[in-house]
């Protein structure tokens, strides 16, 4: 799966008329901009796109797409383009073949679409709720068997739960999880499984119901898990708790309580249960997608922790790389894109160094898998080559384009970087610190002039007293750039700088003034 040319005709939000042309060959893309320059709505569109392809001709579920759009992309060895104007027009390898196109969708969409969204708006999950609908019509049937279920559903949106089920599944499964068993132990310092704590609810749909059956009428896939969960629980326990669902509602929910005590227990009901991790993940999910779920508590043993810790208590950027790296492991099938917004919000610098590296290494993704994802944090992007970032602005009349750098992140340093068209930082200073400096240079200017006041000359000596002392030195090798610092420093313009575009426009017309007049000065030194 290989994304190529996207072009959103109408509006949709803040993207109109919104071109992007993406390096099909390279396997991860990276979106920057500043915010509000359109990267998530962008993400959204493809979901939008792949979502309704998949709904209409794999469900029959009409679906009428928000906007106009022509998308290229090459999947399972085709060259495929979807045109939509009111009406869908598919290509396969140049040729118009619509009819063919709906009639075996399957084989021209990619296997998985895999969405992770860490910001706290409903924005991703919103468009999830078609198929996370379809997925639980289907898992509640009288007839449901794991046998349906062992692979992850095409459109599939990440959340927090999963970070727990992903766990369970890598630790009853060591002998399919054995990389990111070592992920575990040697980043995150997770050593082995300790226990489950299942706390059950009634859910909406079971209300009402007078039946003694212990799960409400639970049936299809979610029914086998949850009497699995029985027989092997340690006393199981019912409650009623009262339960605030708002600050001025509260009401009565009828609760169950099955705890898994140890690994060993676990181990027995899946060995007679389940054949891969994957069915295993799926059948806990359903516990959540049925609305049976109040909450599950995962205890892990931990280096350095005398007893075992709740994976609430994990920090957040932990439980980011877990679930987003965790469930990657279970979408990692050929074909699959990856849409990632902001993953590394909650990581150390040091696992945003090596964020890359963890995709390759312990996810190990198909190489026909691309991961597009959006990201503020120029530690993340550190190896990439210029055609695999595309940076997100705003022309003079408000439209957002997308267009690559100039130079590559991986030829800069992270300082470069900062400073460059990629992140666009004026200064690696504070802009305190900026600002004392500017004035100190501007004072030395007008003393070496001679024009400086008694009261101009302390500002002076104090600013140069406290340079002195954090070891900060003017001076560098190179004699032009210490002559280019000279003469801006005269320009007042450089003084309490205010930051803005039309200053740095400005800024950047004295400074090429400067280096005329340098020239100009090294040239008259020759003759």
């Amino acid at each position: 799966m290989r994304i190529d040319k996207v072009h959103i005709v109408t509006r949709f939000k803040n993207l109109e008329d919104f071109k992007i042309d993406i390096a099909e060959a390279a396997m991860e893309t990276v979106l920057l901009g500043l915010n509000a320059t359109g990267k998530s709505n962008f993400l959204e569109a493809l979901v939008i796109i792949f979502r309704d392809l998949d709904l209409n001709f794999n469900y029959n579920r009409k679906q009428t797409p928000p906007f106009h759009f022509y998308i290229k992309y090459e999947c399972r060895g085709r060259n495929i383009e979807v045109t939509y104007k009111g009406r869908y027009q598919f290509k396969v390898n140049d040729i118009i073949v619509t009819t063919e196109f709906t009639k075996s969708v399957e084989q021209y969409l990619p296997k998985h679409v895999f969405i992770y969204y860490s910001g706290i708006s409903d924005r991703l999950r919103d468009l999830y709720i078609p198929h996370q609908k379809l997925y639980y019509e289907q898992i509640i049937k009288e007839g449901a068997r794991l046998s349906q279920f062992d692979s992850i559903r095409r459109i599939f949106l990440v959340q927090n739960i999963h970070a727990n089920f992903a766990l369970i599944a890598f630790f009853l499964f060591p002998d399919q999880s054995q990389e990111t068993l070592e992920f575990l132990k040697q980043e995150l310092n997770i050593t082995e499984f300790g226990s489950a704590l299942f706390m059950l609810k009634q859910p909406v749909w079971g209300k009402g119901k007078t039946s003694q059956d212990k799960f409400w009428g639970a049936k299809g896939l979610v029914r086998k898990l949850l009497d699995d969960l029985l027989k092997y629980s340690f006393a199981p326990i019912e409650d009623k708790a009262r339960i605030s669902v708002s600050y001025k509602q509260a009401e009565t929910q009828n609760r169950l309580y099955l705890y898994i005590k140890d690994l060993a227990d676990f181990k027995k009901l899946v060995e007679s249960n389940y054949k891969n991790k994957i069915e295993l993940f799926n059948a806990l999910e359903s516990i959540y997608i049925s609305d049976l779920l109040h909450d599950v508590k995962i205890k892990v043993g931990k280096k350095y922790v005398d007893e075992e810790l709740a994976m609430s208590e994990l920090s957040e950027g932990e439980k980011q790389l877990l679930t987003v790296l965790g469930l990657l492991k279970f979408t990692k099938d050929e074909e699959s894109l990856i849409l990632l917004d902001e993953p590394d919000t909650h990581l150390n610098p040091m696992w945003k160094w090596k964020y890359l590296d963890y995709l390759d290494k312990v996810v190990k993704r198909q190489a026909s898998t691309q991961i597009i994802f959006c990201s503020h944090d120029p530690l993340v992007i550190g190896n990439l080559k210029r055609n695999q970032v595309q940076i997100f602005k705003k022309d003079a009349t408000g439209k957002t384009e997308a267009s690559n750098p100039f130079v590559s992140p991986r030829e800069m340093s992270v300082s470069k970087i900062l400073t460059s068209e990629l992140f666009g930082i004026p200064s690696l200073m504070s802009k305190k610190l900026e600002d004392l400096l500017n004035e100190k240079r501007y004072l030395q200017a007008k003393l070496t002039r001679g024009g400086l006041e008694e009261s101009d000359r302390r500002i002076f000596d104090r600013l140069t007293s406290y340079f002195n002392r954090i070891g900060f030195n003017d001076e560098t090798v190179d004699s032009r750039y210490n002559r280019f610092l000279q003469l801006t420093s005269e320009k007042e313009e450089f003084v309490n700088r205010k930051y803005s575009k039309d200053e740095e426009e400005n800024l950047d017309k004295i400074a090429a003034e400067v280096l005329d007049e340098i020239l100009k000065e090294e040239e008259a030194n020759k003759k």
